[in-house]
């Protein structure tokens, strides 16, 4: 995130409040389950697919403002959820390889 978009999410925090804030990371999650959920039926629409993954992301950035959460902390947190699921994908291999 730039420092503007910083700037720019701050401020709608404190205008609107961090209750709205969550309530809109809520329907835009709901939202993305929505066009997931189009996708696997074969009704992709990829641009609002887009969309609605820049939103929820958006949604992320605030909530890691509201909630004074370092990027370096979800950073790390990734990274070690990344390679457990690694280590899950070569595991499930080697047992269908029995």
């Amino acid at each position: 995130m730039t420092y503007r978009e910083h700037k720019i999410l701050e401020r709608s925090i404190n205008v609107n409040g961090p209750e709205i804030k969550h309530t809109v990371a809520m329907e835009e999650c709901a939202e993305l389950i929505q066009a997931i959920s189009k996708a696997l039926r074969g009704q992709l629409d990829r641009d609002n697919l887009v969309e609605e993954i820049a939103d929820v992301g958006i949604c992320i950035d605030m909530l890691r403002l509201i909630y004074k959460i370092n990027p370096d902390e979800i950073d790390r947190c990734r990274s070690k959820k990344i390679e457990r699921q690694q280590w899950r994908d070569l595991h499930v291999r080697r047992n269908e390889d029995d």
